[in-house]
């Protein structure tokens, strides 16, 4: 008796494993057959945030002067110039994507976990853990933040060509539903227009910076 039951128990538990694969395995195909109808673009990147490290470079405002200081002045020239300290402070930003979805389904961006790389010279981290963003039939814009070190290294995005995005991303065909794992490789040509406005808007950013905290330490 006590062996039927085992065998009954194993019986079950095989079936029930065996049902069990076989739907994740049906969602992955189902979730698989959306994405082959998906393209992601890289639209472009845009400023969002910078901090600056600004005692640091130029120490404590003058006392009972409403002059500049010195060192202020000198580190705004050398910004104007292309001249970068290092380690000013941090660049925060914005990639912007477009997920056109070819399907009559829609599929749900659980997490995203990867590089974004400029000509393979600067990588940065990038990670989405937000509420499900959907995915739907047709046209979904969205943004993957980043962040940049500013100091010289940052130059190099100057020259930038390319830009792309790797990494690992989670899908699911729910908003809360189980996850699926596929691994995104995109890139996308840099126009010289886009990474001049990129890096005028970024070092206008920079320089406000430094502006407003200077004149924060005078009153």
């Amino acid at each position: 008796m006590i062996f039927k039951k085992l065998a009954l128990f194993l019986t079950l538990a095989t079936t029930t494993f065996t049902f069990l694969s076989g739907c994740a395995a049906s969602r992955k195909v189902q979730a698989a057959n959306i994405l082959t109808k998906c393209k992601l673009e890289v639209i472009g990147a845009s400023y969002d945030s910078v901090r600056v490290d600004l005692d640091k470079f130029i120490g404590e405002q003058p006392k009972n002067s409403i002059l500049p200081n010195p060192k202020a002045i000198l580190l705004v020239q050398n910004i104007a110039k292309g001249n970068i300290p290092d380690s000013l402070g941090t660049l925060y930003f914005a990639i912007q994507v477009n997920v056109k979805n070819g399907s009559d389904d829609s599929l749900w961006l659980r997490s995203a976990k990867g590089i974004i790389s400029f000509d393979s010279q600067v990588e940065l981290p990038i990670e989405f853990q937000d509420s499900a963003f959907a995915i739907v039939p047709g046209s979904s814009k969205m943004e993957l933040h980043t962040h940049l070190n500013i100091d010289m290294n940052a130059l190099k995005i100057l020259a930038t060509d390319t830009i792309r995005i790797s990494g690992d991303f989670e899908f699911s065909l729910t908003p809360n539903g189980e996850l699926v794992h596929f691994a995104v490789d995109e890139k996308k040509p840099v126009q010289p227009e886009e990474r001049t406005a990129f890096i005028d808007q970024a070092k206008n950013a920079v320089l406000s910076s430094i502006i407003d905290a200077w004149s924060s330490k005078l009153q």
